[in-house]
């Protein structure tokens, strides 16, 4: 009987290392695959992070364009709006010095 036993406890301790050690195996696979999906998601914002950036960086360029623009065109219209002024003053000046002569 005493064989007997010690086989018995011989066959549980290795059903129980085998057991242990298939547990260790899924749980590195489990931690490989989860660093895995890590790194992926890292390098998916780090592309995000980069597109981002190039958009932003040509955003920053199109409003120094229109802001250019801006300034162009604030300066036309100062330039038309003066224009105006004088035209309606000579035409109030040939108005005045024509009711006068009459």
């Amino acid at each position: 009987m005493a064989i007997k036993e010690k086989n018995d406890v011989t066959k549980t301790c290795k059903d129980f290392l085998e057991s242990f050690l298939k547990l260790h195996r899924e749980l590195v696979k489990t931690k490989d695959d989860i660093i895995g999906s890590l790194q992926e998601e890292n390098i998916s914002l780090k592309e995000a992070l980069i597109s981002a950036q190039e958009a932003y960086m040509e955003d920053r360029e199109v409003m120094k364009v229109l802001q250019n623009q801006i300034k162009l065109l604030q300066n036309e219209l100062d330039f038309v709006k003066k224009k105006y002024q004088m035209m309606w003053n000579q035409a109030i000046e040939k108005y005045s010095s024509e009711s006068k002569k009459m």
